[in-house]
């Protein structure tokens, strides 16, 4: 009897345990398709002096996918884009979007590898700037993330993010 009660008990633990866990959790996608024209994009690492020699490689590391992968969710939603080095380079048409990095907290990767739960978590805040053709700001604001992932794991939501709001501004 006392048998029978563990197998039972652990056959409905795990399925339990594999129903809870299989459950999806997406966001519903917002309407970012549709977008016109040119967009140039500049992205400024912002202050690095009270960084760590490590700490500023990992920045670089994560802008230069953040500055990838925002140029690949510009030219899905639809916008002819292109990083630039300088704000001097852009010379219109379309918008200007300006990423700055306002804060950067790499995390520790050992204690997100090895502890899990949210340790060693990273988190980036961005200022943004979004200009029209003849330098006036369209719109401005500022957004930020954390993640116990790693650091383009904030690059990717705020990339997302950030296109939801061009489409929003943009797209009326």
């Amino acid at each position: 009897m006392l048998k029978r009660f563990i197998c039972v008990s652990s056959l409905l633990f795990f399925v339990i345990l594999a129903v809870g866990c299989n459950g999806a959790r997406t966001a519903p996608k917002a309407n970012v398709t549709g977008g016109t024209g040119e967009m140039s994009v500049l992205s400024l690492r912002g202050d690095t002096s009270s960084m760590t020699q490590d700490q500023i490689v990992e920045l670089q590391r994560v802008g230069k996918w953040m500055d990838r992968d925002i140029i690949k969710q510009l030219s899905r939603a639809g916008y002819k884009s292109k990083l630039i080095k300088s704000r001097k380079a852009f010379k219109g048409p379309g918008n200007l979007l300006i990423i700055k990095v306002a804060k950067f907290k790499p995390g520790n990767k050992a204690a997100r590898v090895f502890v899990g739960f949210g340790a060693g978590g990273s988190s980036l805040d961005l200022n943004y700037q979004l200009l029209d053709s003849k330098g006036k700001i369209l719109t401005k604001w500022d957004d930020g993330v954390g993640s116990s992932k790693g650091g383009t794991y904030c690059a990717q939501t705020l990339n997302r993010r950030a296109l939801v709001k061009l489409g929003d501004v943009l797209n009326g």
